[in-house]
């Protein structure tokens, strides 16, 4: 007979912990507390979609720390990560069950309608409950959560971000979408016309579309108004024009570079423009600026 410490697993790759994964979750705690279990969450190292087609890698929406600590704030008592690899995704349904049995005693498995595992994704929710009889566990599914018609997803939210949608993206994740970096020295373009930026580099996360944002940064316990250029400074033509993120804070004035730091995009504002001139580029950022600091910073924590 086997031993161990009593489960309830949700499954899932997690991208961005949104209201769909947060669903999952809550689900996954009400099981395990009628099942006097321990709700944990499975999830993986990289996606399995890119082990298996390889291809570019598609940034997370979160860093996978990042993820691993938001599961366990939305109640996953232990998250496991799994590094997916070819081998073990030709386990058949059976094959990855048993497996599964290995991380402890399942008493149930939360996973959503459309959830497929196994060797060619064969395995399906109702293969998943014949195998719950089998060795003793329930299999429960949970209904998509859908916002503004749309199903949430992490393929849905990127697309959302990719056009602009901020604040729709935003309603799906729970919370606003958040770029983290550290700030670098640049041209020091924004000092001489009078609006210095933090220029961040080595941002690791899923970029949403070139323009300007209202944002929030947080340093220390506080968090300030920012505006957020993204793109490639077409205005300045010995510029190099590399994609970068350029953040002005509002009433700010210490130092930055150096420091890691988490920037909150809260409103698209406007596509990224050539100006004609420098003079009327500052005569934009004014009117920018005035715009992100009236967009609210209520909830944010």
């Amino acid at each position: 007979m086997k031993t161990g410490k009593p489960i309830v697993l949700t499954i899932g790759v997690f991208d961005g912990v949104h209201l769909g994964h947060q669903a999952l979750l809550r689900h996954a705690a009400r099981l395990a507390q009628r099942l006097k279990a321990r709700p944990e969450a499975l999830t993986f190292h990289d996606h399995p979609m890119h082990v298996l087609k390889g291809g570019p890698r598609i940034p997370f929406l979160l860093p996978r720390q990042e993820t691993i600590d938001l599961l366990k704030r939305e109640g996953a008592r232990k998250v496991h990560v799994l590094h997916f690899t070819r081998t073990f995704s030709r386990k058949d349904p059976e094959q990855f069950v048993q497996w599964l049995r290995g991380l402890g005693v399942p008493k149930g498995l939360v996973v959503g309608e459309n959830f497929r595992f196994g060797r060619g994704a064969k395995g399906d929710v109702a293969i998943l409950q014949d195998l719950g009889k089998k060795y003793g566990f329930q299999v429960e599914a949970v209904q998509p959560v859908r916002i503004a018609g749309k199903v949430v997803s992490s393929s849905q939210i990127r697309q959302s971000l990719a056009e602009g949608k901020t604040e729709l993206a935003n309603r799906m994740l729970g919370r606003p979408y958040a770029i983290e970096g550290e700030v670098v020295h640049g041209r020091h373009v924004g000092h001489k016309i009078g609006f210095p930026t933090a220029n961040l580099h080595a941002v690791k996360q899923f970029l949403p579309k070139d323009g300007v944002y209202a944002c929030a940064v947080k340093l220390g316990a506080r968090f300030y108004r920012a505006g957020m250029n993204l793109g490639k400074r077409p205005t300045f033509q010995d510029d190099s024009h590399h994609r970068q993120a350029e953040v002005h804070l509002l009433h700010y004035y210490g130092k930055l570079y150096g420091k890691t730091m988490k920037v909150y995009l809260l409103k698209y504002l406007r596509p990224e423009i050539k100006f004609p001139s420098t003079a009327a580029l500052v005569r934009q950022i004014k009117k920018d600026l005035v715009r992100a600091h009236r967009v609210t910073l209520k909830g944010l924590k």
